[in-house]
């Protein structure tokens, strides 16, 4: 088995009503502008992420997308059509026709939403840096019939415009769930009220769930 890889896939978010919403509701597919390589083109779509990285290397991970999680079995994922995306560098000899506008036919349209740029800039507590997305080993759920909207040299002020349209979700089945990731042990008893609440909709096994608790204090602590 690779070390470089896990058989859980895993969605961080950056807060625990985030993380309650998810657990009760599915995951939230938020729609967001993914940037591709050469000047301001790339495309918005609804989507939800999943880094497909051991927990013994996650670290770095929490501190960019958030300490709260959920990690489901990959084969779960699968079955739902989670994919790994596809990584794209400025040099790519494919990445032009691809944004030639007269080439955007359904087989591309249905392409963009699984590209990645490999290394580029993302926002980190407020300003920029540079980062490899390669080594996230991004997975995604793209909901059936998404709005993809394509943007070719637009600036991010039209792109901001065309962000969150849809409320679209990725089922949970909570047999599915490997681990259940909060910041430190001060959400236990928040994150028991949840359980409860799971319980009683869904009759679900509450001790199960407590058995799948994580904190990313013990994660940087001891993994």
């Amino acid at each position: 088995m690779s070390l470089l890889s896990s058989t859980t896939l895993f969605n961080f978010t950056d807060s625990f009503d985030h993380l309650k919403d998810n657990l009760l509701n599915g995951f939230y597919a938020v729609t967001s502008f993914e940037k591709l390589p050469k000047r301001n083109n790339g495309y918005s779509v609804p989507m939800v992420c999943f880094c497909d990285i051991p927990l013994s290397m996650i670290k770095d991970h929490l501190n960019w997308y958030g300490k709260f999680g959920i990690g489901i079995k990959r084969s779960y994922a699968r079955e739902h059509g989670v994919t790994p995306v596809f990584y794209l560098h400025s040099d790519n000899p494919h990445l032009g026709p691809l944004l030639n506008e007269k080439n955007h036919n359904n087989l591309v349209k249905n392409l963009f939403p699984l590209m990645k740029q490999f290394l580029g800039f993302q926002e980190y507590k407020g300003k920029p840096r540079k980062k490899k997305f390669y080594d996230e080993h991004e997975w995604r759920y793209i909901p059936p019939d998404p709005i993809l909207t394509l943007h070719l040299n637009e600036s991010s002020k039209k792109i901001d415009r065309n962000l969150n349209k849809q409320i679209l979700r990725m089922p949970l089945d909570y047999d599915s769930i490997e681990y259940i990731i909060i910041e430190n042990a001060d959400y236990i008893d928040d994150l028991l009220g949840v359980f409860s609440l799971i319980k009683k909709r869904n009759n679900v096994n509450r001790d199960l769930l407590i058995s799948k608790i994580l904190t990313a204090t013990q994660i940087n602590k001891d993994f």
